[in-house]
């Protein structure tokens, strides 16, 4: 093993590129700036293409296919030695399940739809590729090339419903029956079978390598991520994605946050650029700015993520932009002078549930077109952008964990909750919690007895955000009161002098409160972002549940608040300024954050402060104790990110 294990490395660089068919790796070959990079980024371990989708192995196999290769270069052993010789971990990026040689050559080993179609792109779990394919071709990496893990591609969100011969003997010799299609009933039974297949795919894989190899460290990448809602088992050693290369600011917050949840290492990736399409086969690929990589760094690196960035290697392995160098070791020495933040965890402030929902039924992929991901992701954007620190908590959670320790818990848009995860919300409220449940969710809380929910329909909605209307479409939900007492107004128009209904339903249960909104507010704020609907968001939490954040930060709206605290107990408060174009569908790099303060930073009596250290400034701030015993700080001007250390 060379270098840090994957769970003490804070910062990575990923290179991948994907051999395709006719291109010879490396057809440009630039050794010295491979190495001008290594020197001047200082990375904790580099990942390196190895096998792309297209199926063709960038270094000499034995096992697979090989791409065209010129003969007087290993580009994988050059990359090895000249990490081994700066103590930087070498990892392979290797595309499992989806490769589209193994189609061509296996075609009895792939994936077969319900129609009887062969999948030539992606392998079946179930069938012989694992044990005579990937194992082989891991085995290769770790001991010939010596490497120090893999990054698995290509996996859960490849997985398909399989009914390869392999996938129904498998289902039959369980079961002793045929398995389920897609107009049966008990077809959910036969997807959740094929998750499993997954599972048991990865630890096979995972299980058989650490035998033989025990420092070899492996993911699969995104398991237990947005894509895996349920319950994580620990096969793998660290958890990983690479989020959207568009919208990334958003897309890191809200797939930081899943991993977070996770009690595993993990670390996120950014795409060092914007592709078009975001895909692997595209060359449309615009190198994102300084900004853009810090910017999506402080998102994941506030979470107690680790952070690494994707950028292609050109020439089929033999080269890195050089001109891009600059830019990636500034990166690195941003993250670098945060590193206090690795390994925190977000604190229990506000709950948002991730549903387990898995009611789209005709999609092929088995771990992906979760509806409860998307509303999820709605929601952390909408709470995020109010200003409130968040963290996920699963559906298992809601049953087996102690929820007291949270201040306030979302219940996004679900058709379905356990009754165990039901009860546990209703004991949370019993005992003094504060539930906020989204309108199309409402129904499964009637027994409460707050309002009885009623018929969901399509509006143009109107909503009262405290002097001013957030308008846009969205579907309502008809809440009558029964115990509860309906609360803000929803208007018919863009007008106050317009006929109006309630907005939602409050009601007090034992020592806590419960509010239902009369209308699906995630899809309200994916199309309609707005002030005013952030106003109203407020009303609710603060004003019917009585939610009083623990820190609050005022000055911008553009300050993203990320309260995190450290395994000794140190608190963290993170400020990240989240200005920019970042959202913007056709800006592509963009070389300007505008800066942001001064902005208050209030914490209330429960936190004991004694001394506020802001860091990377390495500055002690001038505490203002006020008379209801909270204490505040000013920070004159966040440019990215800062963190305030509570002592």
């Amino acid at each position: 093993m060379v270098g840090k294990k994957r769970k003490d490395s804070f910062f990575g660089i990923h290179f991948d590129f994907h051999a395709m068919e006719g291109q010879v790796v490396p057809s440009v070959w630039r050794p010295d700036v491979y190495e001008e990079m290594l020197d001047a980024v200082k990375p904790d371990y580099v990942q390196c293409d190895t096998k792309g989708h297209a199926g063709y192995s960038s270094y000499p196999t034995n096992v697979g296919v090989r791409a065209a290769m010129r003969n007087d270069i290993d580009i994988l052993r050059f990359m090895r030695d000249a990490t081994a010789a700066r103590n930087i971990a070498l990892y392979g990026h290797h595309s499992g399940l989806y490769d589209q040689q193994v189609g061509k050559f296996h075609p009895d080993w792939c994936v077969v739809d319900v129609n009887g179609e062969i999948d030539h792109d992606h392998a079946s779990v179930f069938g012989p590729f694992v044990d005579e394919y990937l194992l082989p071709q891991l085995r290769e990496l770790a001991g010939d090339y010596k490497l120090d893990g893999a990054w698995i591609d290509g996996e859960c969100w490849g997985m398909r419903v399989d009914y390869s011969h392999w996938a129904v003997d498998a289902y039959k010799a369980k079961y002793g029956v045929e398995p389920p299609r897609p107009e049966d009933v008990d077809y959910e039974k036969y997807r959740e079978f094929c998750r499993d297949g997954f599972k048991a795919y990865v630890k096979h894989y995972v299980d058989v390598i650490h035998a033989e190899f025990p420092d070899f460290q492996i993911t699969s990448n995104w398991i237990w991520s947005a894509y895996m809602p349920e319950k994580e088992t620990h096969e793998v050693d660290f958890l990983s994605g690479d989020y959207s290369s568009t919208n990334s600011v958003c897309s890191a917050r809200y797939q930081g946050r899943v991993l977070e949840a996770r009690n595993m290492v993990w670390d996120l990736m950014a795409w060092g650029h914007s592709a078009i399409p975001c895909s692997w086969t595209t060359r449309n690929r615009n190198t994102k700015e300084l900004g853009q990589y810090c910017q999506e760094a402080a998102v994941t690196i506030a979470m107690g993520g680790a952070f690494a960035f994707f950028n292609i290697h050109y020439g089929f392995g033999g080269a890195v932009q050089q001109w891009a160098i600059p830019i990636w070791a500034k990166t690195a020495a941003f993250c670098r002078a945060r590193e206090i933040c690795f390994k925190s965890h977000i604190t229990k402030e506000i709950g948002v549930l991730f549903p387990a929902d898995r009611n789209q039924l005709s999609n092929a992929g088995i771990f992906t077109g979760n509806p409860g991901s998307w509303n999820l992701a709605q929601w952390l954007d909408l709470l995020q952008d109010t200003q409130y620190s968040t963290k996920v908590v699963f559906e298992h959670q809601l049953a087996e964990d102690d929820l007291s320790e949270y201040k306030a818990l979302v219940i996004p848009p679900t058709t379905c909750l356990t009754e165990e995860a039901v009860q546990g919300l209703k004991t949370y409220v019993e005992r003094g919690g504060k539930l906020l449940i989204d309108g199309p969710s409402a129904k499964l809380f009637d027994t409460l007895g707050g309002y009885i929910s009623g018929a969901v329909t399509d509006i143009l909605a109107f909503i009262d955000g405290g002097g001013a209307l957030a308008g846009g479409e969205t579907q309502g939900v008809a809440l009558t009161p029964v115990d509860g007492q309906a609360v803000g107004a929803i208007y018919d128009d863009n007008i106050y002098d317009s006929e109006h209904t309630h907005a939602a339903v409050t009601t007090q249960l034992q020592n806590g409160r419960f509010c239902a909104l009369a209308f699906n507010m995630a899809l309200f704020y994916a199309k309609n972002r707005s002030t005013a609907i952030r106003r109203f968001t407020t009303s609710m939490l603060e004003g019917e549940l009585g939610y009083k954040p623990t820190i609050r930060v005022t000055g911008s709206h553009f300050a993203e608040l990320c309260v995190a605290q450290k395994p000794d107990g140190t608190m963290l408060v993170n400020l990240i300024n989240v200005a920019g174009e970042h959202n913007v569908a056709n800006v592509r790099s963009y070389d300007e954050i505008p800066p942001i303060g001064p902005l208050t930073v209030t914490i209330v009596p429960s936190v004991t402060v004694n001394r506020i250290i802001q860091i990377p400034e390495n500055k002690e701030l001038e505490i203002t104790r006020h008379s209801d015993g909270n204490v505040s700080v000013t920070v004159e001007r966040l440019e990215i990110h800062t963190v305030l250390q509570i002592q």
